[in-house]
């Protein structure tokens, strides 16, 4: 397990670094995101899963290497899920009509699969589209990366036949700082850290009886990238799910949540804090609350990053914002 872990680790760890956002290229009808580094051309796929035992539906788009061929690039996002990112970041309207991305839709998958598995978890009050230039970086790399929207967590979930989950508050708002930490904590491992058991449990299947995922998935080596409150569900998965082999936490708390009285947990895989500057030096901000063995927990500060440094958010409100300062932080 060791060793699997340690093939796994290293170029996550090596990848996340190299894919966080720097710039795109602008043109006079769109905006290019920036060009994947790996040697693979990128394929895209979104899902609803069912899990029927919870009655709950959730929406999973997976990056993956692929061929070159005629797939028409994927869209950035939905018209319903741009309207709702406009309105929060303060960007112009439609502005998600312009941005390009790198991802063939169902492009045929590239040979010399099996790919390892990579998890990708967002922040509280987004959505996993925001995440596009790291997932393309990753999968240009050879892995597949798998994406789950958690309502109501996420800003938007807007599903294929019309209906719409919004971004609602599972912490009580009036409480104290510890006590609302404590429930989002609750929330955390008892409906996101649930909800990827479950997708495992789906790519499970997936790779054994789908037509086009069939043998295409290494589930012997799988990990978890998170970013805020995506962050901790990846410190708590890594922790409680053997399938899980290895995790990566930029820049978010950890279980149950920003509280000082926590002590540390250890995790016995490979893990990486990725920490912005701001936060590393904030005592109230318990980044490092999770940890492994000296020899595989790692914990690294992005010098001159903020929080939304290690998503597109930059990109986006340097090319598109209604004014100069917009407020895209996520929890």
């Amino acid at each position: 397990m060791k060793s699997k872990a340690a093939f796994l680790a290293i170029p996550v760890f090596v990848l996340v670094l190299l894919t966080l956002p720097s710039q795109a290229n602008a043109g006079p009808t769109g905006f290019d995101l920036p060009q994947p580094n790996g040697c693979h051309p990128v394929g895209t796929e979104t899902v609803v899963l069912r899990d029927s035992h919870r009655s709950r539906d959730l929406l999973v788009t997976m990056w993956y290497p692929a061929v070159e061929g005629t797939s028409a690039l994927a869209a950035y996002m939905d018209q319903k899920t741009g309207d709702a990112l406009a309105e929060r970041w303060k960007l112009q309207p439609d502005f998600q009509r312009l941005v390009r991305t790198h991802s063939a839709t169902l492009a045929a998958i590239a040979a010399g699969g099996p790919f390892p598995v990579v998890l990708l978890e967002h922040g509280a009050d987004v959505v996993p589209a925001i995440y596009t230039v790291l997932a393309e970086g990753l999968a240009s790399s050879g892995f597949i990366v798998v994406a789950t929207n958690h309502p109501p967590a996420s800003m938007i979930s807007v599903f294929p036949d019309g209906h719409v989950l919004k971004f609602t508050a599972y912490w009580p708002e009036k409480a104290d700082y510890r006590t609302q930490g404590v429930a989002i904590g609750k929330f955390v491992e008892e409906v996101l850290v649930a909800d990827v058991r479950f997708v495992l449990d789906q790519l499970r299947e997936m790779n054994s009886h789908d037509r086009f995922w069939e043998r295409q998935m290494d589930l012997s080596k799988i990990g978890i990238v998170g970013h805020s409150l995506g962050g901790t569900t990846a410190a708590l998965a890594t922790l409680e799910e053997p399938r899980i082999l290895a995790g990566v936490n930029l820049d978010g708390s950890t279980f149950p949540g920003m509280n000082g009285d926590v002590r540390p947990v250890p995790v016995h895989k490979p893990f990486l804090f990725l920490a912005a500057e701001e936060h590393a030096s904030n005592p109230a901000v318990q980044i490092r609350e999770y940890v492994g063995s000296e020899s595989n927990s790692y914990y690294v500060i992005v010098g001159g990053a903020d929080h939304g440094s290690f998503t597109d958010a930059h990109l986006l409100t340097s090319r598109f914002s209604r004014e100069s300062a917009t407020d895209n932080k996520c929890v």
